[in-house]
């Protein structure tokens, strides 16, 4: 039994009784002595049990899905394709060369950002790269942004 139902109930009563009133024959849902009429709240819908969901059927949502998902793949791909013939690419370089980063280490893929001995920030500047790859430059402390270089005599405000 559900523990708000026995916060509730008359420690007296059955186990297998009414939450509402304790008598045995009849279920909350339809107490004759309880002063509410939770099938007119709830409707009759909120009474009666759902059927069970299987692993089967889960596991035949997930296939479809997954089928789904290849079905999406293979015309993206399609239009992908149609794309890069569009624009005079090579297709088959484009895979390769699409393979060739799939099995490489990301870092070496990602660009690092090598400061060489002259090249160090001024203090309290640091770098960082945006998803295209291009470098940019911020103040840590006033969280200033800007494309160029900072230098020693860079306006801080």
């Amino acid at each position: 039994m559900e523990k708000h139902h026995l916060l509730r109930r008359d420690p007296n009563w059955h186990p297998n009784g009414c939450n509402l009133c304790g008598q045995l024959g009849h279920q909350a849902a339809n107490c004759p002595n309880g002063t509410i009429n939770w099938r007119q709240i709830y409707g009759d819908e909120a009474f009666i049990m759902r059927q069970p969901i299987y692993y089967s059927d889960i596991q035949e949502r997930i296939q479809l899905k997954e089928d789904g998902m290849k079905d999406l793949e293979a015309r993206a791909q399609a239009y992908a394709k149609t794309k890069a013939e569009e624009l005079g690419l090579n297709w088959a370089e484009i895979m390769a060369r699409a393979e060739e980063l799939r099995n490489k280490d990301p870092s070496e893929v990602i660009p690092k950002v090598a400061a060489a001995a002259g090249d160090e920030l001024p203090p309290g500047w640091a770098v960082a790269t945006d998803p295209n790859g291009r470098q940019y430059f911020w103040h840590k402390k006033t969280q200033k942004v800007q494309w160029e270089r900072p230098t020693e005599d860079t306006p801080i405000s």
